[in-house]
C-alpha cells in the first residue's frame, strides 16, 4: 500500500494496512544531526509530504536564516536563530490610513508562481513517485492578519467592532482566494490550513467573534477545496476545544490539535470517530525532555485513543534542534510499530 492509499484509507475509516505517519522536522534539527538525521527519515519514509509555494514558509530559505529579510506581503522579519522562523515585530499596517490603502499582492504572487511552476511540478512529481500523499500550500488567514496589523492592535480591532477586522480580511482573502486557485490546478491529495486559535488554556478570542468575523472565510475557502474533489487538512495550536464544532463543520478530513494542553480524555471524547486526528507527540515536554520510553507510551497511547474504527489517526511529530536524536528515532520506530 503507498502513502496516499494509506492515507486517504484512514481518512476515510477504511482500514489501512498500518497507521500513516508524517513529522515536522525544521532545519535547525538537520543542522544539528547532519548525516544521522538524514539516514533516519531515509529509513522511515513519511506518507504525507507538504509541499510550499511562492509565500509559503520554507520555500526560500531566508525563513530560517539569522537576520532580516521582507517577504512577498512587506512584512518585515527578525531572526536571531538560525533553523527556525522569526517574527515579524514592525507592523505594516498597523495605522488605519495605511490599512484603507493596502492591497494585497496578488499580481506579485501570480508572477513568482509561474517562475516557481517547474520546480511546483518536479516537486509533486517526485513525491507522487515515492507514492505519498500531497498537501499543496499553506493557508494561514489569522496569522496573517496579525502579522500585517499586529497581534495587540488585532485583537483591538476584534473588540471595538469598528470595521478594521472586515477591511483586513477582505485584503487577506483576495490573496487566498487566487492562491488556492493556483494550488487546485496542480496535482496534489490536499490542502492545509495553519492558524494558532489558543493560548494554553484558552481561544485568543471568544468563540462567537470567530463564528462572527472568520468562520464564513474558512468555509468558503473549505467549500472550494471540497468542490475539488481535495482533502482539507487543519492545523491549530492551543486550547481550541471550544471551536472544534466549527472546525468540524467547515468540512475538514484531518486535525492537528494539541491533545496534551486540552488532554486526551476530552479530545477523544470530541473527535475520535468523527474525523481523523494528525498527531501529535508532546512537543512541549515529550519530545524535548522525555526519554525515549515516554516518547513510546505516549504514541501508544495516540493509537490506542484515536486509530478507532478503521481509521482516524495519522502518526505526527515536530522535531526541532531542542529534541534528542534518541527520542526522534524512537518517534519514528513507534509509529512503524
Amino acid at each position: 500500500m503507498t502513502g496516499k492509499e494509506r492515507v486517504l484509507r484512514t481518512l476515510e475509516f477504511k482500514n489501512p494496512d498500518r497507521i500513516p505517519y508524517d513529522a515536522w522536522i525544521l532545519p535547525g534539527a538537520f543542522s544539528k544531526y547532519g548525516e544521522r538525521l538524514d539516514r533516519l527519515v531515509e529509513q522511515y519514509p513519511v506518507d504525507v509530504i507538504q509541499i510550499a509555494g511562492p509565500s509559503d514558509h520554507g520555500f526560500t530559505p531566508e525563513y530560517y536564516q539569522r537576520g532580516t529579510y521582507t517577504d512577498l506581503w512587506g512584512c518585515p522579519w527578525i531572526n536571531v536563530q538560525p533553523g527556525i522562523i522569526g517574527e515579524v515585530k514592525d507592523h505594516i499596517l498597523a495605522d488605519d490610513e495605511r490599512l484603507d490603502k493596502y492591497r494585497a499582492p496578488v499580481e506579485q504572487f501570480l508572477k513568482w508562481w509561474e517562475d516557481a511552476k517547474l520546480k511546483i511540478d518536479n516537486d509533486i512529481s517526485s513525491a507522487r513517485k515515492r507514492g505519498q500523499f500531497i498537501l499543496g500550500g499553506w493557508i494561514s488567514l489569522f496569522e496573517r492578519m496579525q502579522f500585517l496589523r499586529g497581534t495587540q492592535e488585532l485583537f483591538i480591532d476584534v473588540a471595538s467592532k469598528e470595521g478594521n477586522v472586515e477591511k483586513l480580511i477582505a485584503i487577506v482573502m483576495d490573496f487566498y482566494r487566487v492562491y488556492l486557485d493556483k494550488w487546485l490546478e496542480c496535482d496534489i491529495d490536499g490542502v492545509a490550513f495553519g492558524d494558532d486559535w489558543g493560548s494554553q488554556i484558552s481561544t485568543l478570542i471568544s468563540p462567537a467573534d470567530f463564528r462572527e468575523y472568520f468562520k464564513p472565510y474558512y468555509q468558503e475557502l473549505c467549500t472550494k477545496i471540497k468542490n475539488a474533489g481535495k482533502k482539507i487538512f487543519f492545523h491549530s495550536d492551543g486550547w481550541i476545544y471550544d471551536l472544534y464544532d466549527d472546525i468540524l463543520g467547515f468540512g475538514i478530513d484531518a486535525i492537528n490539535t494539541q491533545v496534551w494542553c486540552i488532554g486526551i480524555e476530552k479530545v477523544r471524547a470530541k473527535l475520535a470517530g468523527k474525523v481523523t486526528v494528525w498527531g501529535e507527540m508532546n512537543r512541549q515536554y515529550t519530545m524535548p525532555s522525555g526519554t525515549p520510553e515516554e516518547v513510546r507510551k505516549e504514541a501508544r497511547l495516540l493509537k490506542d485513543n484515536f486509530a478507532v474504527g478503521g481509521g482516524g489517526f495519522i502518526g505526527l511529530g515536530t522535531v526541532l534542534a531542542d529534541v534528542p536524536f534518541e527520542n526522534a528515532e524512537a518517534m519514528f520506530k513507534a509509529w512503524n510499530g
